[in-house]
């Protein structure tokens, strides 16, 4: 079955030292893969609630040696690579192959990310070639296209502040309309953990009833 709007859920199995590796020095190997976790899965709670509402297909795609199960309501797919670049670009070409209009990916690294932004992104489609969700970071925590440019994912400085303002110009030198949604926090570095106790059920250490305690 064809799906006119398809959204990408991307990220890495919760695998202890292989995930959120910078946030080790303050949460543990143990700790970081449960932030992880916890992230993952707020996102799909939110992806699947907005396709649940809008018929959008909705894809997960994951990366590591590690194959937890699939929730329901989700395609499960393995990222291929040779880095987050390639990846991302097969994934896209794979949805517009299958008949796909509107195409939206998104990270699990941003707990601000809820399923009005997604409304969002796929609206701005209509009018605009690119959307981008830009992290204060410099990177981005979403990115939705119409039709697929692969120039958007070859030889991206991934991991650095130069990925928004390289991939806003190679937009600009290919003529593409662009929707910028608003700048949120990506949860990456001991400085972003600030930034977490604003989002319900990630405060640091446990409450009362001892929920979603991250350190080590």
């Amino acid at each position: 079955m064809a799906y006119r709007d398809v959204l990408l859920v991307f990220s890495r199995a919760p695998e202890p030292g292989r995930v959120k590796t910078r946030l080790i020095p303050a949460l543990g190997a143990a700790g970081a893969a449960r932030l992880h976790r916890m992230m993952l899965s707020r996102a799909l709670d939110t992806a699947a609630e907005a396709a649940r509402h809008t018929g959008w297909a909705a894809q997960l795609w994951l990366a590591g040696a590690a194959r937890p199960a699939c929730p329901p309501f989700f395609t499960p797919h393995r990222q291929q690579g040779r880095d987050l670049g390639e990846r991302m670009a097969r994934a896209f070409i794979r949805a517009f192959a299958g008949g796909a209009r509107r195409v939206v990916l998104m990270g699990t690294d941003c707990p601000g990310v809820d399923s009005a932004l997604l409304r969002r992104a796929f609206a701005a489609l209509e009018e605009n070639d690119l959307v981008l969700g830009p992290a204060h970071d410099g990177g981005y925590y979403l990115i939705g296209q119409r039709r697929h440019n692969s120039g958007l994912f070859t030889g991206m400085p991934w991991g650095t502040a130069a990925v928004l303002p390289e991939t806003l110009a190679r937009a600009g030198e290919c003529g593409l309309r662009v929707f910028l949604l608003d700048t949120l926090h990506d949860i990456d570095t001991p400085e972003d953990l600030e930034h977490i106790r604003h989002y319900p059920g990630f405060e640091r250490g446990a409450d009362s009833r001892g929920r979603h305690r991250l350190g080590p």
